[in-house]
């Protein structure tokens, strides 16, 4: 299963997408499927960026 097989299943994916950070996760999610990353990879990627955004959101910024 390559990234975009997963991007279409994943939940963790959709969540981002329609959360404050979609542009970032649209453009994340696209550059991950054209390098042809593996499930296992693009899943540990998309759960990175969900924590960095967290991060980011608790230490006071707000999305722009």
């Amino acid at each position: 299963m390559n990234a975009t097989d997963y991007l279409n299943r994943s939940a963790l994916y959709r969540k981002l997408v329609y959360g404050p950070y979609r542009e970032f996760a649209g453009v994340y999610a696209a550059k991950m499927s054209n390098e042809g990353l593996g499930r296992q990879c693009t899943w540990r990627s998309l759960s990175l960026f969900r924590d960095l955004m967290d991060w980011h959101v608790g230490n006071g910024h707000a999305p722009r």
